[in-house]
């Protein structure tokens, strides 16, 4: 709908000279200049501070509170990141001022602010971007369309595949059922500002063509090429696979599998294939061609920890064991089976292979994979929980808060393979084993430093739900600078949420409480030098 308002007489308005009027009630900043009279929203959209009180020099108008320049013929922002809305005025016949004021339909609204907004993520203007999340929020725009644009621009450019900007994306859109709305904006644009600030200037990586014929043995090749570090083979045939129609059910598997052959980047290879599925049932399978190509490379070219030397202790307890047949085991296993203290004393102790032989005991005698998976959980908090603060500043040994944190994350991710499987298999033991070995190596600070008295942790609500939702609030508040140490922490609050409702315990909660409260490396760059000194004097890493 347009209409048309009277705003003050000519005569009333000196060529270079501005004043705020009030119409129909929006206030509006009226300049004349040689070129006419022009009318701007009267609030700066940087701040929303009066743009009468700034500096009018020809046809350029300055904010006085931070120097943002803007046009005002048609309110472009020529210093500064967003253009101010503007308005046609005419002049009548007895010298009356007459702005027009069109409510553009809300479609036009959200497209006009999704340009903006992708260009915000372009130029990692945070600014920008919260303002147009919030009004695209208020135009009944979907969370998950928010996010899609920062997916859209973030997956495609991540150097070596997906990375802790991407996988926030996900915890961050489930966080936002949490909140109600203007404030569903926090979830969302701490999500995107993750990814504006790591892809930033990143040209996007191109994807070889979809095959255009499935192998019989599509899943196998797939997981073939993996093993072999083939990279485009093996985005064009999950490309192909997608193509040619085939769902999350189909695809979940050939990532399962290539996520269990080893330890990948200390579990991020098993973690962000968790994010890519649970992202792409909240945004739609229809995106699966972005999503999971850029997701490959993070796992073809993982780490595969478990081929360093400082996992042969624990693989030689992995060869004692028979992995077909405690797959067969763990697959009828016993529902009264609880752990007398031997597996969470061996997750904890420093016998690195006693490890990997007392997970498979457990199997043996009636864990099942899930109940396996608590006692890692257990342990990984009780480590959070005796973790000696002092280590964060011993720059000569690479190993922090963060490193622990992965013990329990890995282990909500492994759960969420094996739910998604139906089936054990040989793989999903491995995968379990895996997390076993993360959970004992998370204690190496202690076998080097000793154990701090364990911490104890006031819960900060009776209901785990609650408390849950409380850390993950408490994750997006700005309480970390470096965004490594936010993703994190997103990823940890949401993680522990589901690891203490499956214990019924709050002890995941409490560690990831006290893991967010303590003192922590963030920058990292003291810790490089120190580091970087020891390798060029020819010092090796303590394991």
């Amino acid at each position: 709908m347009t209409t048309h308002h009277t705003a003050g007489h000519l005569d009333d308005l000196a060529e270079g000279a501005m004043k705020m009027v009030k119409v129909d009630g929006h206030r509006l900043c009226l300049v004349r200049t040689s070129t006419g009279v022009h009318a701007l929203d009267q609030a700066c959209p940087h701040e929303g501070y009066g743009l009468t009180t700034g500096q009018l020099d020809g046809e350029l108008l300055t904010c006085a509170w931070h120097n943002w320049k803007f046009r005002v013929s048609d309110g472009r922002c020529v210093l500064g990141e967003e253009d101010v809305r503007s308005y046609p005025v005419a002049v009548a016949a007895d010298g009356s001022l007459v702005v027009e004021i069109a409510e553009p339909d809300p479609v036009e609204v959200r497209a006009r602010l999704l340009t903006s907004l992708r260009s915000g993520i372009e130029r990692d203007y945070v600014g920008q971007v919260a303002r147009d999340v919030v009004r695209l929020l208020r135009a009944d725009a979907n969370p998950g369309e928010l996010i899609w644009e920062a997916v859209a621009h973030g997956a495609p450019r991540a150097e070596f595949g997906w990375g802790h900007s991407i996988a926030s994306l996900t915890d961050c859109l489930g966080m936002v059922s949490a909140y109600e709305g203007d404030d569903r904006a926090l979830p969302i644009v701490q999500a995107i500002a993750g990814v504006a600030e790591s892809e930033r200037d990143r040209p996007a990586q191109p994807l070889p063509d979809p095959v255009a014929t499935l192998p019989v043995d599509a899943r196998a090749e797939f997981r073939r090429h993996v093993e072999a570090e083939r990279l485009e083979p093996a985005q064009a045939l999950v490309r192909g696979a997608i193509e040619q129609g085939a769902g999350p059910d189909d695809l979940r598997p050939w990532f399962t599998d290539v996520v269990t052959d080893h330890l990948l980047s200390y579990g991020h290879g098993a973690i962000y294939a968790q994010k890519a599925f649970q992202l792409l049932e909240r945004i739609g399978w229809d995106r699966a061609d972005t999503v999971l190509p850029h997701l490959v490379p993070t796992i073809v070219y993982g780490t595969r920890e478990d081929t360093l030397p400082y996992a042969r202790l624990f693989l030689r307890g992995v060869e004692q064991l028979d992995l077909r047949s405690l797959a067969e085991a763990a697959a009828d296993p016993d529902p009264a089976w609880a752990d007398d203290g031997r597996l969470l004393a061996a997750l904890l102790g420093a016998d690195r292979t006693e490890a990997a032989v007392a997970t498979g005991a457990a199997l043996r005698r009636g864990a099942s994979l899930d109940a396996v998976l608590d006692v890692v959980t257990t342990a990984v908090s009780e480590r959070l929980l005796r973790y000696d603060v002092a280590g964060e500043r011993d720059f000569h040994d690479d190993f922090g808060w963060l490193d622990i944190t992965h013990g329990l994350t890995y282990a909500n991710a492994a759960r969420w393979h094996a739910a998604s499987s139906g089936t054990v298999t040989p793989d999903l033991v491995r995968l379990v084993l895996w997390t076993a070995f993360l959970a004992n190596w998370t204690g190496r600070h202690e076998w080097h430093a000793g154990i701090a008295p364990r911490a104890e942790v006031e819960p900060r609500a009776a209901d785990l739900e609650e408390y849950g939702r409380q850390l993950q609030h408490e994750a997006l508040l700005d309480g970390t600078t470096a965004f490594i140490v936010h993703a994190h922490a997103v990823k940890m609050s949401v993680a522990a949420t589901e690891e203490a409702l499956r214990l019924g315990s709050t002890l995941p909660l409490d560690a990831t409480a006290r893991f967010m409260a303590a003192p922590k490396l963030e920058r990292f760059v003291a810790a490089t030098v120190t580091r970087s000194i020891d390798f060029l004097s020819g010092r090796a890493p303590r394991e």
